[in-house]
This record gives structure tokens, C-alpha cells and sequence, in this order.
């Protein structure tokens, strides 16, 4: 027997996602107590796991749909005070499109970390390894 148990390439992740919450397709995707919200339900504590694949609505309880994400370096928009000083730092989310290198006192669901400044893009390795 192998002492790898299973091997997993490429891009693709689920999440189990929180009761009575609708994720639109090709949007952020967080993390909150472990349950996949959108951008309007995350928190300070949330976390960004990836862009959803898909459009799910979970009518049901918690867990009982799985949102499918892509996991990936992702460029969003610089709110304008991300610098190239910042590479490897923690970015946070303003608002759905755009992130900051504040977290306005732990507010902002957590982007991941900052990897490259193209332009007015920040890329962003997700918070969730």
C-alpha cells in the first residue's frame, strides 16, 4: 500500500455552502465557520477560497448543497494603497471586486496573500492553501 492515500491536480474545489444562502456564478467565494457565503455574508474572519464555478442555491440546511470554486491566483483591483512593498503581505477585501492592504480593525473577509501588482491589478493567491 501507498503512503499516499490520494492525489489531487488542477484547479477545481468544493465547499459545503450555508443554509438558505444562493452564490451567483463566477463570483468570490468565502469562508465562514466553514460553510462556502458570498462576498455579502462574509466577515473579519471569512476567508477567500476561490471564484464559484457555478450558480447554486441552498434552499436547505448547512452543508447540504456543495458549491464547486476554482483555486487559483486571482487579480482583483487595487483599492489604491497596495504598493509593490506589499508582495507576500495579507490583503482584505473593500468590496467584491477590489482589495486593500487594510483590514479596517479585522472587518474585511481576508483575500490571501498578494503576489504580484500588474498595473492596477493585485494578484492574490487565496487565503485558503
Amino acid at each position: 500500500m501507498s503512503s499516499v492515500l490520494a492525489r489531487r491536480a488542477g484547479i477545481k474545489r468544493g465547499y459545503p455552502m450555508k443554509a438558505s444562502t444562493k452564490i451567483s456564478a463566477v463570483v468570490a467565494v468565502f469562508l465562514a465557520s466553514g460553510l462556502a457565503v458570498p462576498f455579502a455574508d462574509a466577515t473579519g474572519t471569512s476567508k477567500f477560497v476561490g471564484v464559484s464555478t457555478f450558480e447554486r442555491d441552498n434552499v436547505g440546511a448547512d452543508g447540504e448543497l456543495i458549491i464547486e470554486v476554482e483555486h487559483q491566483e486571482f487579480a482583483l483591483l487595487n483599492s489604491g494603497d497596495i504598493t509593490f512593498a506589499h508582495v507576500g503581505s495579507e490583503a482584505y477585501f473593500t468590496d467584491e471586486y477590489n482589495v486593500s492592504i487594510d483590514s479596517d480593525t479585522n472587518a474585511r473577509p481576508i483575500a490571501g496573500t498578494i503576489t504580484q501588482l500588474e498595473g492596477e491589478l493585485v494578484w492574490i493567491s487565496p487565503a485558503v492553501a
